[in-house]
């Protein structure tokens, strides 16, 4: 199928110390470029929108999502280098992944004809359970809970390296405590056809939430037909929160029962029905990946099947890379998006009882909008915890060849845990909440709590481009770049002032919050030699400075 090209508009030439090679996307609060490091390394650069640079929320928005991705360490979530700045750009510096996210892969195979093995749809999914997992339990550089909870997993934040590797990505609006931004009450955030009832109506979110999204990528990446797409926004709120949802083996009569429950369980209405956790899901997927794929390499397997599906984008983006690698226009960047042509199709609606045509799936006239619909289980199933252990281990959150750019605002939610991991799955009692516009606007969200003070110090290395800039902190010169800054966590922000002989100086007031690594690129005088170490200040036309806060 012929492939849609990425139009590439004027792009700075560089953003600090990285060579821009060309754009990748825009988004509402940000736009990515393919970049390249000083050691050939390709990168993601994702920076903040020129208009948005001075408005402090949107800034705040921008440092919650790096300061999210940069604490988060685990081999299913993509990774995010470093955070920087150049004179107003605020910049994430992230990693590029080579392969397609599951929503392309979808696409493949509905556009071919093809399924996705039951075995691999399993382990895919409980990779993606891993990252979630490592998401879910983080906790801030004093070691206080995150409470994070992710809002926006789907297909398109799934990702599969053409090596077998699952990541999940984009952590942008990810709800938690101690943000320096919150969204207000009631506000929806995320896709809606793969919200959880809960996150529809407003209401506060735990982790719950994410396994019930978690449980709709599970559901249409095995049965290949799109679970609450709808006609309009309203209709597909509505799907989520009342309308009967099929058994999966009602449209795949092979569907397999121990994958069936899993999947049923996840997409429970009663989140107290639901996995209480990430880990404990991805058990039972370890347990129903091995029943169906045996002895063979979960991995290796996926990393066939992507191969074989996907061979002449795999071509396509080996060559723009060698390209940018070896420092050589890389040319016309792959699309997006594998297939965007191609339509995945509904769920087709429950027949009732009585219809003309046959309806194996109807609803009995007791059942509960959140009954599973479809053929009854042949069998009794029940499927029992088989790995305990959640790797938490080196990575951190990035961006992905996919190159989106979609960005928003994120919320803290408190998080409500579970405390049995082994309760088993069954009838859901109706959610007996108010319909979904009606509790949208009632819905109240409580606040974040305070962060906890901590006196430990942090490092910040400033460097510039030219190098040897005079660093004044806080009106005291304290050296020249690079310079490492120490300073307490957790104490007020520094007011810190670059100077070059023949440069702009540059202002900025940083948080003393993390350790980071921030880049500023100095920019020349017009007509002007600047000021010496020590002489009178000069009068830059841009004086101004963000505050991180």
């Amino acid at each position: 199928m012929a492939e849609l090209a990425v139009a590439v508009p004027d792009v700075p030439p560089r953003i600090g110390r990285h060579e821009v090679l060309g754009f990748l996307a825009s988004g509402g609060m940000s736009e990515l470029f393919l970049g390249r490091e000083p050691s050939g390394r390709v990168v993601v650069i994702k920076r903040i929108l020129p208009h948005l640079s001075r408005q402090s929320a949107f800034v705040s928005m921008f440092i919650d999502e790096a300061r999210i991705g940069s604490l988060i360490r685990h081999d299913n979530v993509v990774e995010v280098y470093e955070l920087g700045q150049v004179g107003s750009d605020l910049f994430m510096v992230m990693e590029l992944l080579e392969g397609e996210n599951a929503s392309s892969l979808v696409r493949r195979l509905v556009g071919r004809g093809e399924r996705l093995g039951y075995g691999l749809a399993a382990h895919l999914v409980a990779e993606a359970c891993a990252g979630l997992a490592a998401a879910h339990e983080l906790c801030d550089e004093r070691g206080q809970p995150l409470e994070l909870v992710h809002r926006d997993v789907s297909p398109q934040n799934v990702f599969v390296t053409y090596d077998g590797a699952v990541k999940v990505l984009d952590f942008g609006i990810a709800a938690g405590a101690h943000r320096l931004t919150q969204t207000a009450t009631g506000q929806l955030k995320g896709k809606f056809a793969y919200m959880s009832p809960e996150q529809c109506r407003g209401e506060a979110l735990d982790r719950r939430s994410d396994l019930f999204s978690l449980g709709v990528v599970l559901y249409e990446l095995t049965a290949q037909r799109r679970l609450f797409a709808r006609a309009n926004e309203l209709l597909v709120l509505r799907a989520v929160c009342e309308d009967p949802i099929p058994r999966p083996s009602r449209d795949r009569p092979d569907y397999p029962p121990i994958l069936e429950d899993i999947c049923l369980r996840a997409l429970s209405r009663d989140r107290d029905r639901r996995y209480p956790s990430a880990a404990a899901m991805r058990d039972d997927l370890i347990a129903a990946t091995q029943l169906l794929l045996g002895a063979a390499s979960p991995r290796e397997a996926l990393a066939a099947e992507m191969q074989r599906l996907f061979a002449e984008r795999i071509a396509a983006k080996a060559q723009m890379l060698g390209h940018a690698r070896a420092g050589t226009d890389p040319g016309v960047l792959p699309s997006l998006d594998a297939d965007e042509g191609v339509v995945v199709p509904e769920v087709s609606p429950v027949t009732p009882a009585g219809a003309s045509r046959p309806a194996p799936a109807a609803v009995p006239a007791t059942a509960s909008p959140d009954d599973p619909v479809g053929p009854a289980p042949s069998r009794p199933r029940r499927v029992g915890p088989l790995v305990a252990v959640v790797a938490l281990a080196a990575a951190a959150a990035a961006f992905a060849m996919t190159w989106r750019g979609a960005d928003d605002a994120p919320a803290s939610r408190p998080l409500d845990r579970a405390a049995d991991a082994t309760s088993p799955p069954g009838p859901v009692a109706p959610p007996g909440a108010p319909p979904a516009a009606a509790a949208v606007a009632t819905a109240v969200i409580p606040p974040a709590p305070p962060a906890r003070p901590a006196t430990a110090a942090i490092a910040i290395r400033l460097e510039t481009t030219p190098p040897g800039a005079e660093v004044t902190v806080d009106d005291v010169v304290v050296g020249e770049t690079p310079f490492e800054l120490e300073l307490a966590r957790g104490g007020a922000p520094a007011r810190v002032e670059l100077r070059r002989r023949g440069y702009q100086t540059v202002r900025r007031t940083v948080l003393a919050d993390r350790d980071q690594a921030l880049t500023f690129e100095l920019r020349r005088r017009a007509g002007g030699a600047g000021r010496k170490p020590g002489g009178a200040p000069d009068r830059d036309p841009d004086r101004g400075f963000h505050r991180f806060e």
